[in-house]
């Protein structure tokens, strides 16, 4: 890059996006959610990192005038677009937000608005009312735009998560590099030492007999092993939340450390003691994969590597 890009962290959640930049020459200048568990991960893992705690649809137009960015990462909620959310698009008042920062950013004087601004959400958004407004909007004042559908499958990651993303330019969108479809790497490269477990994980034996046919239950081993993907439910619902692995005593949930792996964060990404298996599953549902995140931010910041950082 030719100098540094200051980037306004939008729905930033335990910090997928500024995980995806660091060690890259961007400036997160201030993250926001309002979600207080989500922010003390972030800063415990992002301490230099200004963080804004509250409801997006109270900020102004002049709140985000001084925070001068070049780059908008949003990640909204994904329920209203999603099956679990009934799919109420527009009518659920979790899609506020994103409107709300549409209004902003057409009343933000030329000057002030994102030269670059990029979207993830579940593959449900690209037939939503949401996308349609949108675009409408980024059309209008002059974005270029590119969409597409991306699952960490493609890049090699044994982990089914797709989700819609979009980015937007109002100079320059390098054409977007081709997905190469590596070989997949072995589910047992993102998997803890057995000893390392928590006995926590361990499903009761009449839980794996009554409903065991129903779970996507993996050898550690296997050389084709893939999740499904980890929804904000896991560790609560038994079906359709997540995969489980077999283990020497039976059959076990898989642990945060593990889905936060698959998800690509940084090796030394920690939740902060004290906080419970169901609260870091939650919040890695409600995450990103930072290696597909990384995938479509090339298309702004930095050239291919040819492999995958973190």
């Amino acid at each position: 890059m030719a100098r540094q890009v200051r980037a306004l962290e939008f729905f930033c959640g335990i910090g997928g996006f500024a995980a995806a930049v660091r060690g890259h020459d961007v400036e997160v200048v201030c993250a926001f959610d309002q979600n207080l568990s989500a922010i003390g991960v972030y800063r415990h893992n992002f301490p230099e990192h200004e963080v804004r705690t509250g409801n997006l649809e109270r900020i102004t137009p002049d709140d985000l005038a001084s925070l001068p960015a070049d780059f908008w990462w949003l990640s909204p909620p994904c329920q209203p677009y999603s099956v679990r959310g009934r799919g109420a698009d527009l009518d659920d008042p979790r899609a506020r937000s994103l409107m709300h920062l549409l209004d902003i950013l057409r009343q933000l004087p030329g000057e002030l608005r994102p030269r670059n601004l990029a979207l993830e959400n579940v593959t449900g958004f690209a037939r939503s009312r949401a996308r349609r407004m949108l675009l409408a909007c980024l059309q209008d004042l002059g974005y270029r735009i590119r969409e597409c559908t991306l699952c960490p499958t493609e890049l090699g990651i044994p982990m089914r998560r797709p989700r819609y993303y979009l980015a937007a330019s109002r100079s320059f969108l390098a054409a977007p590099d081709p997905v190469a479809r590596p070989p997949m790497r072995p589910l047992a490269d993102y998997l803890l030492p057995e000893a390392a477990v928590d006995p926590r994980l361990l499903l009761p034996a009449e839980i794996v007999e009554r409903f065991g046919n129903g779970f996507r239950i993996l050898e550690p081993a296997a050389d084709d092993a893939y999740t499904t993907c980890f929804t904000a439910g896991y560790g609560k619902s038994l079906m359709h939340a997540g995969s489980y692995l077999r283990c020497g005593p039976g059959v076990r949930r898989f642990a945060p450390m593990e889905i936060a792996a698959l998800l690509h964060f940084p090796a030394d990404f920690r939740f902060p003691a004290g906080m419970s298996l169901r609260q870091c599953w939650k919040l890695l549902g409600n995450s990103l994969s930072v290696a597909a995140v990384r995938q479509v931010l090339r298309q702004f910041f930095y050239p291919s590597t040819g492999e995958d950082e973190g």
